[in-house]
């Protein structure tokens, strides 16, 4: 068996780290020009550091991480390492418009090492949409996310597959 070693989360009060001006090498404001502290860009994601954590764009999370790299509108969850709590879970799916349009599926669920209960699961379908009254079946339901990846504590409730969407009213 594989031994995983993982670092506990810096404490609420523990100070920033503090880096001298001198010892950071500038070049440009980078893409999008964003300049706040504690922030850098790189190519089309940004490095965050903050409130026991750093995260990547809106995929990756390392640390105080409860809920977050989740997927929207059936996209992929991300990857979590840390406090994870329903975190890198797949969006669900649209549901079909009305006339009969399809659902369309949910997202893959994501990776979470940690302390993961409810995280890494796959998005639901959406729903299959309406049909207009007399024309028939209504749209098909989106296929549920394949379930990610889960090593830590809380993964009876993790890593699990989406249900699919309903079919529409015909």
């Amino acid at each position: 068996m594989t031994s995983v070693a993982m670092a506990a989360p810096a404490p609420a009060s523990a100070p920033g780290l503090a880096v001298p001006a001198s010892a950071v090498q500038h070049h440009g404001s980078g893409s999008g020009g964003d300049s706040r502290p504690g922030v850098a860009r790189f190519g089309s994601g940004s490095v965050k550091v903050g409130n026991g954590s750093v995260r990547v764009g809106d995929k990756v999370c390392a640390g105080n991480c409860n809920g977050t790299v989740n997927g929207t509108n059936g996209g992929s969850g991300g990857v979590c390492a840390g406090l994870c709590v329903g975190s890198a879970n797949g969006g669900n799916g649209t549901t079909g418009s009305p006339g009969g349009g399809n659902g369309t599926n949910g997202g893959k669920g994501g990776v979470c090492v940690g302390v993961c209960g409810s995280s890494a699961n796959g998005g639901n379908g959406g729903n299959g949409g309406a049909a207009w009254p007399g024309t028939g079946d209504g749209g098909t339901g989106g296929r549920g996310g394949v379930g990610g990846i889960c090593f830590g504590t809380g993964c009876e409730t993790s890593g699990r597959g989406g249900n699919g969407g309903a079919g529409g009213e015909g």
